[in-house]
């Protein structure tokens, strides 16, 4: 009888494309375990994208590097495996962001997703994981993965220990200062021009450099603010906590580190919120009421802003900076003295999003009857397939990790060159751009809410209201109580 059960249950996920009919074409070789045989009935093998044709290989929209490559990864996992490889994008009531990481979650909980990898962002993978919604890759990367996998990639996918996604996306710090070099120009006189690129080559652009420079063009600014065309000049523009974020990696700190602690009270933060303060008390220093969805200050275009945080997309992209017609200029974010001293070292804190690539529960192995491992596709089975899909550079024989020569190259011709005004931006920005740490400051939905309750939100008042150490300890204590209900434990 338990035979005959179990029998139905094979023929059910049959119906649904999910078994193997089992005969002798395909070898898959698995370390440790002898030779086995998988032929999926020519199954629908899912990953689901946030733009399927930008992420499928094999279309003309095809958005990464190693397209060649990628396709002809997928033609052979579709002979080897006897499946079809299919991307597909999500539905609308899944679009982005809490729609997306419900619907994952009611599908894995319920058992009835229809697809196999999932494109997620990576502010989502703590909430699905602690939900039980993905599960965790350790063992497949160390059996299955590229040799010397980045450890930087396993950073940003870690959660309470364990690596829930794996993908040959690399994390690139894409944040810094751009500013108008015209501008600039025009305040200091081109013979007493201070330019901040140089002052990075020369490693002098530090807190102090940029908090004078700062100064003395608010003080030029200040003679006539009012008499400047299209409306008053500022030298800083930006929301304030996209300037905190990444600061707090220039000081050698992080907000929120993959056990969920929070870290806003820790020295070398409190050094950055009142290091900002003090600029952002000046008056006529700094403008920073830009619509929260889009973050731009419109002065940044019309010329009335010389610094303004931002992201290398930025330059191309039609709602930011696209079609600016002043020379932009871009350095990293200046050293904070904890670096500067050599108690820490130099990174960019990001808290932003990246994609991330991961395996529902539904699939877990666990759920297997026992003697149908090898019929009824699993986790394991998946990120076979998966890992077998993607495409890594040859290792470098130096760090016995994956080449990401490649990929700054790649970086180099497709982002900077054709958007940043000089060639000394695109090399600062080179300097810097494997410098990224992953954060989880908005892997909780309560930082990053569009309202003045979010942490976020808390956090730019704080700076603008410049009670620092009293504020920042009661959102410190009220962000850990958030994390420590809603993430310390995975289900």
């Amino acid at each position: 009888m338990k035979k005959n059960i179990l029998l139905i249950i094979v023929v059910l996920l049959l119906t649904f494309g999910l078994v193997g009919c089992g005969n002798n074409n395909n070898d898959v070789e698995k370390e440790g375990e002898n030779n086995k045989q998988y032929d999926l009935g020519g199954m629908e093998f899912v990953i689901r994208a946030n733009d399927a044709v930008r992420t499928d290989p094999r279309e003309e929209s095809y958005g990464r590097m190693y397209q060649n490559q990628k396709v002809a990864n997928i033609l052979a996992v579709e002979e080897k495996y006897n499946i079809k490889v299919v991307y597909k994008s999500y539905p609308s009531n899944a679009s982005w962001g809490a729609s997306r990481d419900n619907w994952i979650i009611q599908n894995a909980k319920l058992k009835t997703t229809d697809s196999h990898v999932f494109e997620v962002s990576s502010n989502s993978v703590a909430t699905l994981a602690v939900q039980g919604a993905i599960l965790p890759l350790d063992e497949y990367i160390v059996k299955y993965g590229v040799e010397g996998y980045w450890q930087k990639k396993k950073d940003f996918n870690t959660i309470l220990g364990k690596v829930y996604a794996y993908d040959d996306v690399y994390s690139v710090a894409e944040e810094g200062i751009f500013y108008n070099s015209d501008l600039l120009g025009k305040l200091l006189g081109e013979e007493n021009r201070v330019k901040p690129t140089e002052l990075w080559e020369k490693g002098e652009w530090t807190w102090n450099a940029f908090y004078e420079l700062s100064n003395q063009l608010n003080e030029i600014l200040d003679e006539n603010r009012s008499e400047a065309e299209g409306g008053p000049q500022y030298v800083i523009g930006g929301r304030t906590y996209d300037w905190f974020y990444p600061m707090s990696g220039t000081n050698g700190a992080q907000l929120v580190d993959s056990n969920f602690n929070a870290h806003l009270t820790d020295p070398a933060n409190l050094q950055t919120l009142e290091f900002l303060s003090s600029l952002r008390e000046k008056p006529g220093m700094w403008i920073d009421n830009a619509e929260i969805w889009n973050t731009i200050q419109p002065e940044f275009k019309n010329q009335n802003l010389v610094f303004h945080s931002g992201s290398d997309w930025y330059l191309s992209d039609a709602s930011r900076w696209k079609g600016l017609n002043f020379s932009v200029d871009f350095v990293p974010y200046p050293v904070g003295p904890k670096v500067e001293a050599g108690e820490s070292e130099y990174f960019q804190t990001k808290v932003n999003s990246e994609p991330a690539f991961v395996i529902s529960s539904a699939f877990s192995k666990e759920l297997i009857p026992e003697g149908y491992e090898d019929l009824i596709i699993h986790d394991e089975l998946i990120f076979q397939i998966w890992s077998e899909i993607v495409h890594f550079p040859e290792i470098d024989i130096s760090t016995g990790e994956p080449s990401i020569n490649d990929l700054k190259d790649n970086y180099y011709s497709t982002k900077l060159l054709p958007n940043y005004a000089s060639e000394k931006s695109r090399e600062a920005h080179l300097s810097i751009w494997d410098k990224a740490v992953v954060d989880h400051f908005y892997s909780l939905t309560e930082s990053q809410n569009h309202n003045e309750s979010s942490f976020m939100m808390k956090l730019e008042k704080a700076i603008k209201n410049g009670d620092i150490r009293n504020v920042i300890e009661s959102i410190n204590h009220e962000l850990q109580s958030t994390l420590d209900t809603k993430l310390k434990n995975i289900n």
